[in-house]
């Protein structure tokens, strides 16, 4: 399992947590994010954004585990690029 921890500089929109999911199309790795107390699996994230009240400022917790080739290190891959591409989406 491989977590990140990091601020997020603005909020995440429908519309940023749909855009973030095209990225991750080929990986098998189950991702988690997680704030104020809550937890989504990624795949939900467009149609539950909002539970996890992301603000600009907010903590966001990102796991990522049991990818299905880990002979190329999908987790450690998956989260790097679910992560690089969360926070250019929230950006300021």
């Amino acid at each position: 399992m491989y977590v990140e921890e990091f601020r997020i500089a603005g909020p995440l929109t429908v519309e940023s947590a749909e855009e973030l999911l095209v990225g991750m199309v080929g990986y098998t790795s189950r991702i988690t994010v997680s704030c104020n107390g809550r937890s989504v699996h990624a795949p939900l994230l467009p149609s539950c954004w909002d539970v996890l009240r992301l603000r600009a400022g907010s903590t966001v917790t990102v796991t990522a585990e049991h990818g299905h080739r880990p002979e190329l290190d999908e987790d450690r891959q998956a989260i790097r690029v679910f992560v690089d591409r969360f926070q250019e989406l929230t950006s300021a």
